[in-house]
């Protein structure tokens, strides 16, 4: 199966093929390799996830620090409510694949506080729950040189993964995440089994052109699977581009659909379109976070959440 990476840049798009990747066996079961993967490998490998964008902004995409935020469809309380991150801390783990692969599995935890604004009278109410979400990636590194005594110029980030992640007790199911950008389409629907390639060069993977100021129109679409007979709450982060930098900002994706799939569950699509026209070099997600409604509308039941995404680059 094969899925495209979105490329962005000022004068192009360049859309990036992508591979399923199915996981190796762990190095112990593999005497035969011919180059063993170090602890200096394992920790530039490390470095190199470190500095990259893709797996250090989660905290900042998916945080609402100040309760004043999205207003609720319903004329009811709650009014408002958001996740305050606290504190962030990442795992790595290494399975070689062969002489010169490694897929590494990065896990984000996330932690702090989910804060819902009450309408009272004569005083409103903030109310918080706490707040435990995992976010997690698959990187493929390729080893380039095997000379000299510097690891971090012998490995190369080669391609990403989507994202999976949520809290531990997910009361509903993302099934599945697509991106649209114009007219090209990224679809999946097991974001750790799709790995997407960088691929550099204008004649690379559909390469196309784009006008310097074009406006291209994006989109995120999902389809959750739940039982509340009521629909979801679900929200798109994505990046929003000002004259002198960028934040991530959260979006309501709109209903598209409801079916009842006679077992007690229903099967909704979810969707939020904007445009872009102007951006900063770098690399970037598009999340989209399914929650329980009780999540939100009952002050006693646990924070629930699934959340996906899909990266792409601006180059």
């Amino acid at each position: 199966m094969r899925h495209q990476l979105i490329v962005l840049g000022a004068g192009l798009l360049l859309l990036l093929s992508v591979f399923g990747c199915e996981k190796s066996s762990d190095m112990a079961t593999q005497p035969d390799l011919g180059i063993q993967v170090t602890s200096q490998d394992q920790a530039a490998m490390g470095s190199l996830i470190a500095r990259d964008p893709i797996f250090t902004t989660d905290a900042a995409a998916l945080s609402d620090d100040v309760p004043s935020l999205s207003k609720m469809g319903a004329a009811i309380v709650p009014h408002g409510w958001g996740r305050k991150i606290q504190n962030a801390s990442r795992t790595v783990t290494y399975d070689h694949v062969d002489d010169t692969t490694v897929i590494a599995t990065v896990t984000n935890t996330l932690t702090g506080q989910v804060w819902i604004h009450i309408k009272q009278s004569p005083n409103d109410t903030i109310i918080y729950k706490p707040l435990a979400e995992t976010i997690t990636r698959k990187v493929e590194f390729r080893q380039v040189s095997i000379a000299g005594f510097d690891s971090l110029r012998n490995w190369r980030m080669v391609a990403v993964s989507g994202v999976q992640g949520g809290t531990v007790n997910n009361g509903l199911i993302i099934q599945n995440i697509t991106f649209f950008i114009d007219d090209d389409t990224v679809s999946v629907t097991n974001p750790l089994d799709s790995l997407f390639q960088f691929v550099r060069g204008y004649k690379h993977w559909g390469v196309r052109e784009l006008r310097p100021n074009h406006a291209a129109q994006f989109k995120v679409q999902v389809t959750v699977k739940s039982t509340d007979p009521d629909s979801d709450i679900v929200v798109a982060h994505r990046p929003v581009w000002f004259s002198h930098g960028f934040a991530y900002g959260r979006a309501s994706m709109k209903l598209l659909s409801s079916t009842s799939n006679g077992d007690g569950t229903f099967t909704r699509v979810y969707e939020n379109d904007w445009k872009w026209q102007s951006a900063f070099v770098g690399r970037y997600s598009v999340y989209a976070s399914a929650i329980t409604r009780q999540s939100i509308y009952d002050d006693q039941t646990p924070f629930s959440s699934n959340i996906w995404a899909l990266p792409y680059v601006v180059e």
